[in-house]
């Protein structure tokens, strides 16, 4: 009867201890941010889920950036935002201004949007690509804990 009891407890709590550790990652984050701490985003598309856009090829990117600038919204629906824009070269020679807004949410989720713009009058050159990665495998942030270390060369 006591193995019964535990069983039935663990898949009661179950669902509430994978909630909880989704909220820990989101709320992790904002604290980091919010205290200052740099922070890496480090995106893993191989992991996340193609949800509009041309397809990427077989070989999808691996990439990450320091988060420099935020906004966190309030509830009911809290998010962290933040985005990246740099200059690319495209296979057949096209410059190309890429911006990727990164919007991460409360349940274990992150939108990646990312779209190419006209480096000269800021126009899409395509529809945007859309993403939607889980926290922890498809973008994840580092270090875990601490800050960054400086490298001395």
């Amino acid at each position: 009867m006591r193995v019964f009891n535990v069983v039935i407890a663990a898949l009661i709590l179950a669902p509430g201890i994978s909630q909880a550790k989704a909220a820990d990652q989101f709320e992790h984050l904002r604290d980091r941010l919010l205290s200052g701490q740099p922070t890496v985003s480090i995106i893993d598309l191989n992991q996340c889920k193609q949800k509009a856009g041309e397809t990427t090829g077989a070989a999808k990117p691996i990439g990450g950036l320091l988060i420099r600038d935020f906004m966190i919204t309030p509830e009911p629906n809290p998010k962290i935002a933040y985005a990246n824009q740099h200059l690319t070269v495209m296979p057949d020679g096209l410059a190309v201004l890429e911006l990727i807004q990164y919007r991460i949410t409360a349940d274990d989720r992150a939108i990646i949007t990312a779209h190419r713009l006209s480096p000269e009058n800021y126009k899409p050159l395509s529809d945007p690509r859309v993403f939607e990665c889980p926290l922890g495998t498809g973008l994840h942030f580092e270090p875990e804990t601490g800050i960054i270390p400086i490298m001395n060369n």
